[in-house]
């Protein structure tokens, strides 16, 4: 999808292009013809500098005529990748809602409705309810971890995550935390757990990793009681909570979902389609299919919680581009749909991360709350889609 994108902002970008050289163009010709300058004669006085460098033209700057085109591209013709790499920069944990910012993380008190503490964190990657119920904020320079009465948060060393890996917290010890890398050139992937303590180095390192399947392609998802399910294109290789390899699930050869989500049974997961299919399959002892439903749109991100019994989608549902909130049950039945506000496009190179900066999504792990929102802003929303609070960011 990110590569169509590339080559869709390509075509744009040239088009773009040629639409200015051809204004031009036309400007010069409609120009009428200057005179010749005058021969040099001896009075003419040279000049000081001279240089055989071959003068370079400036570009034209693009045009507002351009830039409307590109905005009206980018808000009916091009696709916005679905965001699905584990990386949350919202967490609900105990008595609060954690947010991050460009350079800090944010707490807010969810009983009285106010910021009750903010921390700086430099370039900020990931933020997660540990199984304890208090925060990690993930930089790769320091980590932070908050629990409930501290009036500070505590620095951790930094946790190094390479391009496209993902962080997940473990669901029975608050101290450890997993990395999953995907396989590059033939390797296999990785599952590698931190253990979140001071140290003398600068960055924590791995305390044990697991060598999973090699595969082009591949998902990641976990269950409620954290067995880990690595996701192939016909196959389910599964882990318990420590690592220890479980029997595989075998299913017919089918595209790889975008989301792998826990339910309320441990035996089951929820797979959502980049087409928006999503299926309730039963893993163990036999691989089955429970139910099925369908999102209105393009999902765009997706997470559960409630003990698996909320379902939360974001979903793009037409030009603009247009967000909406959709809940569903366990057993994908639909609760309710919302409309959010969004950003509309620049018409420049950062219009990806302008209109999908404050579509954050996350789900509380116990009760039915969902928040989306960002830097700028965040709404929670109660079971049935009501907004219960609207917070600004800043």
């Amino acid at each position: 999808m990110e590569g169509c994108y590339a080559e869709q902002r390509m075509r744009c970008r040239l088009g773009a292009h040629w639409l200015s050289v051809l204004s031009l163009a036309t400007t010069l010709a409609c120009k009428p013809e200057r005179h010749r300058a005058a021969p040099e004669t001896s009075k003419t006085r040279p000049s000081s500098v001279t240089t055989d460098a071959p003068r370079r033209a400036l570009a034209p700057p693009i045009s507002s005529e351009v830039v409307a085109l590109e905005k009206s591209l980018q808000a009916s013709r091009l696709r916005l990748p679905p965001r699905t790499a584990h990386l949350p920069r919202l967490a609900f944990a105990e008595g609060v809602l954690a947010t991050l910012g460009d350079n800090e993380l944010r707490l807010f008190d969810l009983a009285q409705q106010r910021l009750a503490l903010t921390e700086p964190l430099d370039n900020p990657l990931a933020v997660l309810a540990l199984a304890d119920g208090s925060v990690l904020a993930a930089g790769p320079r320091a980590c932070l971890r908050w629990e409930r009465g501290w009036k500070h948060a505590r620095a951790l060393p930094g946790l190094v995550l390479l391009p496209g890996a993902e962080l997940y917290a473990d669901a029975r010890q608050a101290d450890v935390v997993w990395v999953f890398e995907r396989g590059r050139l033939r390797s296999p992937a990785r599952l590698s757990s931190f253990r979140l303590a001071p140290g003398s180095l600068p960055v924590l390192l791995p305390e044990q990793t697991i060598e999973l399947g090699a595969a082009d392609q591949s998902l990641l998802g976990v269950t409620r009681e954290g067995v880990w399910l690595y996701m192939t294109a016909d196959h389910v290789e599964r882990f318990g909570p420590g690592g220890a390899r479980l029997s595989a699930v075998r299913f017919a050869p089918s595209p790889l979902p975008s989301w792998a989500l826990p339910t309320v049974r441990l035996d089951q997961s929820v797979w959502i389609a980049p087409s928006g299919e999503m299926k309730l399959v039963q893993l163990t002892p036999r691989f089955a299919e429970r139910a099925r439903a369908t999102v209105a749109g393009a999902p765009f991100a997706a997470d559960v919680g409630d003990h698996g019994r909320l379902l939360a989608v974001v979903a793009i549902t037409g030009e603009g581009p247009r967000f909406e909130l959709q809940l569903f049950d366990a057993d994908l039945r639909l609760r309710a749909r919302v409309a959010l506000p969004a950003e509309a496009p620049t018409g420049a190179d950062d219009w990806v991360q302008v209109v999908s900066h404050n579509q954050q999504l996350a789900v509380s792990r116990a009760e039915p709350r969902v928040a989306v929102g960002g830097p700028a802003r965040v709404s929670i929303f109660d079971g049935a889609g009501k907004v219960i609070s609207s917070i600004p960011s800043r």
